[in-house]
């Protein structure tokens, strides 16, 4: 599978956008799903004696995404990412917790980090996964067009989701009979460079530690914008 960001959106967009690409094999999905359950519960505790729900747009790791959609002529509003909907959520006293252990992780490691993630069931990816801007045309299902300017991924077939008002695909949802993913969590300054990869590594060692899974993992940008993975 090969893994790019178009140069378009370096330049059109932001030139210091990171992504860091982690593909598993070899899942195990379900064995250790109580004891991600009580990991996640722990963050959520964390996150509601540290943040305040006014307070989550001009968070210092939130507020880059923010100016970027302002940047695009957008108008910016709260919750846009994913890791603002998962704050948005577990600051109402509701729980992230999912039916699978890889689920569970990513939304562990995304609260904890206050990055987003995105995640994919490998075998259900149609060829290779691009992240472009869309010019207005394409579709996020068979309803929902992506707006002109907005951040997506997408397969060989379909845009698989968007990243700044956030939407993601039923066709490559996980669950707890997969046995293959693709996570990426994308990054904006001030999160350096070492940084990130510490966040792909830690990724990569709970999901080899919770899942059994083979994994593999890279950082895109500006100079390194693909990755056969």
């Amino acid at each position: 599978m090969i893994i790019r960001i178009k140069k378009e959106v370096f330049s059109n967009f932001h030139p210091k956008l990171r992504i860091a690409v982690i593909k598993a094999a070899n899942l195990d999905n379900q064995a250790k799903l109580k004891e991600s359950i009580h990991m996640l519960h722990e963050v959520e505790q964390m996150v509601r004696m540290t943040f305040h729900k006014t307070k989550v747009k001009d968070h210092s790791l939130i507020e880059p995404w923010r100016i970027a959609q302002e940047e695009l002529g957008k108008k910016a509003r709260p919750y846009h990412t994913s890791v603002e909907q998962l704050l948005r959520t577990v600051l109402a006293h509701k729980s992230v917790a999912a039916k699978d252990v890889l689920t569970n992780l990513t939304h562990y490691l995304s609260l904890k980090y206050v990055v987003p993630f995105g995640l994919d069931d490998g075998d259900k990816v149609t060829g290779d996964l691009t992240f472009s801007l869309s010019t207005g045309r394409e579709r996020a299902g068979a309803l929902k067009r992506v707006k002109k300017g907005e951040l997506y991924y997408a397969d060989d077939k379909a845009v698989l989701g968007t990243k700044l008002d956030y939407w993601k695909s039923k066709k490559t949802i996980l669950t707890s009979s997969s046995k293959s993913a693709v996570i990426h969590l994308e990054a904006l300054p001030p999160v350096k460079s070492s940084e990130l990869n510490q966040i792909a590594k830690e990724t990569g060692n709970l999901i080899a530690s919770f899942c059994g899974a083979k994994v593999k993992t890279a950082v895109l940008h500006k100079k390194k914008n693909f990755v056969i993975i």
